[in-house]
């Protein structure tokens, strides 16, 4: 009782001293938040990459104590005021959301300027073998596990919905961090990189359209009325034409922009200069404009505005990366591990003791079901690559993460799933990206020798 009423008086303590933020000025208290959540999370990131752990992880971690560690019914993020209330959202949890999609539409950005199109088009055939597998398995593997969880276990009605959403998670590859540790190994130069990301590009656009067919069919069920094939068929069109306009782009507009010469009439003549960029500015202010002018479009059309984001980097990546690659750095240091704090801050462990055996279940399939869908796309496509590259590339597809967080994040705040299923598919998305980059380093090391990066 002495310890539970110390608590208490500690909880009531910090509550007071916290409180002054919620009466300052606007601007004021957010500098406070994001001074205190971005110092934890720039904290839990190095303790975490000295255990040889994904500093990625580490600011996960940090969101889910900042929301769940309660000392006498006090947290961090109701004392920042940045607790995420479902009825009553917070001005300042809205602004805190706003920047950390910021950072995960930059982090895409910078993945997509790392991804050359004549290197996806050199793997096409493989990568999109191994997305389309990589779709098909774990969604079939999701979507029965949570049939049989709800139906025999739960025997809960909503059997359906809760089915398709756990399915449409488990489909994602999470490009952002996969793309990050293979640039960390040194390895994005090789064959096997080129088909992770490529899968891992034509996977989250397939989980978008997946997620439009799932959400249309809960919108049917909850108005009672049938399925609207025709917008259903309209959504997945428009997201195709999107994907194929930026592609073209890619591979044929810019290339023929390179090629102008600028010329001007001197005493001589009509003289013309090379140029390695088709306009004389900076690329930066362009960059930065396309990158949120493409994310707007895509989350207007029904896409994630990430994949507006990794499209605009593609646009850059030819002829611009170097000269942009140092300027956005900076940017993604500072908004990358808000989004990570805050996918940490959603998690709620009350409750979430009867999900660990689902929990299991779940992780054991999500990397089984990208396993082997990246080793047969790659023995099946590909008969000059081998047992070794397919395991690389089988590893490289496992890890889920922002896309597959954005699909329970949906069906969360749209009442489809409940808080322990949507705590079950980040806590999924944690495993994954834990045991994925020592295991990816550990193949690639298998093949390549000894790499420069510190994966462990």
């Amino acid at each position: 009782m002495i310890t539970l009423s110390l608590m208490v008086d500690v909880g009531n303590l910090l509550s007071s001293l916290f409180a002054p933020i919620m009466d300052a000025p606007l601007l004021e208290a957010v500098l406070i938040q994001i001074f205190v959540v971005f110092l934890l999370a720039r904290v839990f990131a190095e303790v975490f990459v000295r255990l040889g752990i994904l500093s990625q992880v580490g600011e996960i971690m940090a969101g889910i104590t900042i929301a769940n560690l309660a000392i006498g019914g006090f947290t961090l993020a109701e004392g920042l005021g940045i607790a995420w209330h479902p009825t009553e959202p917070s001005v300042y949890h809205e602004i805190f959301e706003v920047l950390a999609n910021l950072g995960v539409i930059f982090l895409l950005f910078t993945v997509g300027m790392e991804t050359k199109f004549c290197d996806l088009k050199a793997v096409g055939k493989t990568s999109f073998t191994v997305a389309i597998l990589g779709v098909i398995i774990p969604f079939v593997l999701g979507f029965g596990l949570i049939v049989a969880f709800d139906t025999f276990i739960l025997h809960d009605p909503n059997w359906l919905v809760h089915a398709l959403f756990m399915a449409a998670a488990m489909v994602a590859t999470c490009i952002g961090m996969t793309a990050r540790v293979l640039n960390e190994m040194g390895v994005m130069d090789t064959i096997e990189s080129k088909i992770i990301v490529g899968a891992a590009v034509v996977d989250d656009i397939l989980t978008m359209i997946v997620l439009a067919m799932v959400v249309s069919i809960f919108a049917a069920q909850q108005s009672g009325s049938g399925i609207d094939l025709i917008g259903m068929g309209s959504s997945i069109l428009v997201a195709v034409l999107f994907v194929a306009v930026i592609m073209l782009l890619c591979s044929h507009g810019i290339p023929k922009a390179t090629e102008l010469k600028r010329c001007r009439l001197t005493e001589k003549g009509v003289r013309c200069q090379e140029r390695d960029w088709p306009w004389n500015i900076d690329p930066f202010p362009l960059a930065a404009a396309t990158c949120l002018g493409l994310s707007a479009l895509a989350s207007i059309i029904g896409l994630a505005s990430i994949i507006g984001a990794f499209l605009a980097g593609m646009l850059f990546a030819e002829y611009a990366q170097e000269r942009l690659e140092a300027k956005f750095k900076g940017i993604n240091a500072f908004l990358v591990p808000l989004f990570f704090v805050y996918v940490g801050m959603r998690v709620q462990l009350t409750g979430f003791g009867d999900m660990i055996l689902l929990t299991f279940v779940v992780i054991i399939l999500a990397i089984a079901g990208k396993y082997v869908a990246g080793y047969l796309g790659v023995i099946w496509t590909d008969k000059s690559l081998g047992r070794k590259e397919a395991n690389i590339v089988g590893i490289g597809m496992s890890p889920r993460g922002e896309v597959g967080i954005t699909v329970a994040y949906m069906g969360l705040t749209a009442a489809a799933i409940t808080q322990e299923m949507y705590t079950v598919v980040v806590f999924m998305s944690i495993v994954t990206a834990m045991v994925a980059p020592p295991w990816m380093a550990r193949a690639f090391e298998g093949k390549y020798g000894r790499l420069r990066g510190t994966v462990n």
